[in-house]
């Protein structure tokens, strides 16, 4: 066996090594020996621990909006608190819904947009949700902060209150309780106001927006509702809550409706009785259900034939179209009072004109009818001249207006549609144009006027005058 030679076992860090260019190998010698080594200037990567994040118990918390979300049971010291200090009844209710909002917000994780939806709902009820200035947790002291109470920091840092200010120190946009001549406790009417006309008019009549809003809404009636915060308004949360699920239900209804109307009939009416139409094609945002003359005609003829038939009785379609016009032409709020759906007869009459269309080669499938019982309605939508408009007597009647099957089904008792009108001198009315259709809870607030109110500011500049012109002729530049 052949002796083993000592291993020179000294550090590579501690030899000699030759300059070399960066990214280049460096040659180190041995002591004694003549071998050289090349030795990599690559620094070797060290591998790193892997270290395990720990998940705050904040991110592990439900935001309070999930689908099967309720609110923790309550200790018997809270109930207590809640019936004794927070919310007893000889409270007055302007501190009891202040207090409520408050909390809410403080057990809620409201994201951007849940948050500015809120702020809007509150604001739209006259509670005062604007930001303040200088009155956040950083501009308390250490010293405020450890010897104050949750509830006491709440309150210092909440940006939701209720103005108590009097004379210039009140702010007219808001509710307060010392002036509160002109408002009214009405938890229905806020929602409906904010779910038919404040947030379509901010965001559209988008499916998703609504459903947020109404579900903000209904969190925050829902948890007024489980705290008993104040049970002589029991009934009126309750109604509230109803109308965010009908702002749910009925906004994809109305997106339909207003695609699908006028229909197929009166857009045939107005093919062949409307001659200059030029100034409403803006109204026309979608693609006219008819091709053509010829199916406009087989519509009419079916339909006028069918649902009345005593204006055929001693004439013929093609002469009505003839010698009809239209004689007059309005513009006219509707509410939706009755809905009559085509008859069984009916629907094999219907049948029966298409099968013999189609043998014929003409085939446009005309679609049972029925009728709509509509009444002349006021709007209020802020103008002026909606505020003290009313219907006149002689035009307070029913009005009927023949629409399609799959319109009728659609259509809700209380909806209010904005319509263009023409009579014919046979004395049919139809449908010209569809302006608007607006839900069954519909409501327009006053409050929605007071939300981007300023109050008036005295200004000592004088009003200008032909004699503010400079020494070029023009007008002297303001002084701002």
């Amino acid at each position: 066996m052949e002796p083993c030679t000592p291993r020179d076992t000294t550090p590579t860090e501690d030899l000699p090594r030759t300059a070399a260019a960066p990214g280049e190998a460096a040659e180190i010698s041995r002591a004694g020996d003549n071998t050289k080594v090349r030795v990599d200037d690559t620094a070797i990567p060290t591998e790193k621990k892997k270290t395990k994040k720990r998940k705050s118990a904040a991110k592990k918390r439900g935001t309070g909006f999930e689908e099967y979300y309720c609110d923790p049971p309550m200790t018997p010291a809270e109930y207590n608190e809640e019936r004794q200090v927070l919310y007893p009844p000889h409270r007055p209710f302007v501190d009891r819904i202040e207090e409520c909002i408050q909390r809410f917000r403080a057990r809620r994780r409201l994201d951007s947009h849940r948050n500015d939806l809120f702020s809007k709902y509150l604001m739209l009820g006259g509670i005062d949700a604007t930001t303040r200035q200088f009155q956040s947790a950083d501009n308390i002291t250490d010293d405020v902060l450890e010897d104050a109470e949750k509830s006491a920091i709440r309150e210092m840092t909440a940006e939701d209150v209720i103005q108590r200010g009097v004379g210039s120190n009140s702010n007219p946009r808001f509710f307060n309780p010392n002036d509160a001549e002109h408002w009214s406790v009405d938890f229905t009417g806020v929602a409906a106001g904010f779910l038919s006309e404040h947030i379509p008019s901010l965001m559209g009549r988008n499916e998703a927006d609504i459903r947020k809003a109404a579900e903000v809404v209904a969190n925050f009636l829902r948890y007024v509702d489980i705290h008993d915060v104040c049970p002589e308004y029991a009934d009126d949360i309750k109604r509230a809550q109803k109308i965010c699920d009908l702002a749910v239900e009925e906004t994809p209804i109305l997106n339909t409706l207003s695609r699908l109307l006028p229909g197929h009939f009166n857009t045939s009416l107005r093919m062949l009785f409307v001659k200059d139409d030029a100034a409403d094609d803006a109204l026309c945002v979608q693609e006219s259900p008819v091709r053509d003359v010829q199916e406009a005609k087989a519509s009419h003829a079916a339909t006028v034939c069918i649902m009345t038939p005593e204006q055929v009785q001693n004439t013929t379609a093609s002469a009505i179209i003839s010698t009809s016009t239209v004689t007059s032409t309005e513009d006219q709020a509707y509410e939706v009072h009755a809905i009559t759906l085509p008859t069984e007869t009916q629907r094999a009459m219907y049948q029966a004109i298409n099968h013999h269309l189609s043998i014929k080669g003409s085939a446009p499938g005309i679609q049972p009818c029925g009728t709509a019982t509509m009444r002349p309605v006021i709007i209020r939508d802020g103008w002026d001249n909606s505020a003290t408009a009313t219907v006149p007597p002689e035009e307070d009647i029913d009005t009927q207006f023949i629409l399609e099957e799959d319109i009728l089904k659609l259509l809700r008792i209380g909806m209010k549609l904005r319509l263009r009108v023409c009579t014919l001198s046979t004395g049919l009315k139809f449908i010209k144009h569809v302006r608007q259709v607006l839900p069954t809870f519909y409501v327009f607030l006053p409050q929605e006027l007071m939300l981007d109110f300023k109050a008036p500011v005295e200004n000592d500049r004088p009003a200008k005058s032909i004699h503010d012109v400079g020494s070029d002729g023009c007008e002297e530049p303001d002084d701002e």
